[in-house]
């Protein structure tokens, strides 16, 4: 059968890891497969899009932020039989069914083993009805099927194969990696658990090593970025990752850009992160004001927050904070006053994002009971040019969301933050200087010395967008 995935342009940059999966799954099964990855490359798309429409079968891969830009894809390509997945039709599938009629299927979940399934079906041109971790329009209808279990042999999945990929040009110096699924904890916000699952599972230290020397030796690349939500879950088996880092002498500098649980860190493990090539970690924060971090239910506390900072640092790993504005009981002044206190923390970077809620999430339940909604939960954005908030409450106004985003992004110079990759460099810098009048005029000369003696990394994120 031949296969393609269109993986759509977002502001986040880098391989569809999960594309990488589904194809090397079904190559192995005797399919041809080929990915369309606009997200990297968006030079002719409507001829790249024209050699394809005679798959037999074509899938989009949706986040929420490229749903709009999906359902484009979608009428160039003039099909009725699209396949969709990924995490936007994951958490509300049923839905982007009943607003997008070019597609037929969603794919809820992991979809390795969903895909391989689907295409045998497709093949033998017989009902979808058996098929679990689908959601299928039939006669007029949408039906809804029972999700597929997780995977829980993550060993047994072959590695992501980005060959296919007609962005690939033969090497990967900055390699995507993931060693784990799902997560146990029960942040209010965070839908991870409805997307993989709320058991943990994990590869072997050993697999993990294989797909880098594999990832060396095919693709010359010399770093790479643990994408996974829960890296260091068992703080046993990172130490044992590291330590064959150390010992098979992988010899590859690498990060955390999603993050680690701040109480999943020890000295230790520090130590052996920072032998092993980490250059990088992300920390999940959110909030400095205790009352609202502790309505969050993390299941840790901002003293672990503190330490696992100051461990990080101690060993010399670049630490970068993430931080949400606008969750459950934050308002303007809470959110000023995370601002003041993240500085004390010396972080290395601090990222702010606008809360938006996701269907499934304890913190949806909130906004739908609370909170005065002002649009779509799919128009809101956490982050760049077109910024916006579904909801307002008496305490914390969309005006207030807004001017705290761009106050805490410039007062910590996230300026990436705000840039629009679609506009040029001159049309960035003007409207970033308007912000900085209007917000942190106080510190205009500190803010201009600073990108200037920033500029490479300011033209990046201008010309490649947010890169994880």
């Amino acid at each position: 059968m031949r296969i393609c995935f269109i993986d759509p342009p977002g502001i986040t940059k880098g391989l569809n890891v999960g594309l990488g999966y589904l194809a090397s799954s079904l190559v192995r099964e005797g399919h041809i497969v080929k990915v369309i990855d606009l997200n990297n490359n968006t030079r002719n798309i409507d001829e790249r899009l024209n050699k394809i429409r005679n798959f037999d079968m074509i899938g989009i891969s949706i986040k929420s932020s490229t749903a709009q830009s999906a359902s484009h894809i979608s009428e160039i390509i003039g099909r009725k039989d699209l396949v969709c997945g990924g995490v936007h039709v994951t958490i509300d599938g049923y839905n982007f069914l009943v607003k997008n009629l070019n597609f037929k299927v969603c794919v809820i979940g992991e979809g390795e083993e969903t895909l391989v399934k689907l295409a045998e079906t497709m093949e033998g041109d017989v009902s979808f009805r058996d098929i679990e971790g689908v959601i299928y329009r039939d006669k007029g209808e949408i039906i809804v099927n029972p999700r597929r279990r997780p995977i829980v042999d993550l060993d047994s999945l072959p590695f992501p194969n980005y060959e296919v990929f007609d962005s690939f040009d033969g090497t990967i110096v900055h390699y995507p990696l993931i060693t784990s699924r799902g997560c146990p904890y029960s942040c209010i916000y965070c839908c991870v658990g409805e997307i993989s699952g709320r058991r943990w599972r994990a590869r072997t230290p050993k697999n993990v090593i294989k797909e880098l020397e594999y990832a060396k030796s095919k693709y010359g690349s010399r770093d790479f970025g643990i994408l996974d939500d829960n890296f260091t879950q068992d703080i046993k088996r990172a130490k044992k990752f590291c330590e064959l880092l150390i010992d098979d002498k992988i010899t590859m500098s690498w990060s955390c850009p999603n993050g680690i649980r701040a109480d999943r860190l020890d000295e230790e493990l520090a130590t052996l992160m920072k032998e092993s090539g980490c250059k990088s970690v992300s920390i999940g924060i959110e909030s400095l004001d205790e009352f609202v971090f502790d309505n969050i239910k993390k299941g840790e506390k901002l003293d672990d927050i503190i330490q696992a900072i100051n461990i990080l640092k101690k060993h010399k790993i670049r630490v970068e904070g993430f931080f949400i504005i606008g969750i459950p009981g934050d308002n303007l002044q809470k959110t000023k006053l995370s601002i003041e206190l993240s500085k004390k923390l010396h972080l290395d970077e601090a990222v702010w994002n606008l809360f938006v809620p996701y269907p499934g999430t304890r913190a949806w339940r909130w906004v739908n009971e609370e909170t005065r909604i002002l649009r779509q939960w799919t128009e809101g954005f956490h982050f760049g040019p077109k910024i916006k908030s579904v909801f307002e409450t008496d305490e914390f106004s969309e005006k207030e969301r807004i001017h705290a985003f761009k106050v805490a992004n410039i007062k910590c110079k996230g300026y990436f933050m705000l840039i629009d990759p679609e506009r040029s460099l001159l049309v960035n810098a003007f409207n970033m200087i308007k912000i900085i009048f209007k917000h942190d005029l106080r510190n205009f000369t500190l803010h201009v010395w600073y990108a200037l003696r920033n500029f490479r990394k300011v033209w990046g994120a201008h010309k490649n967008g947010f890169h994880l």
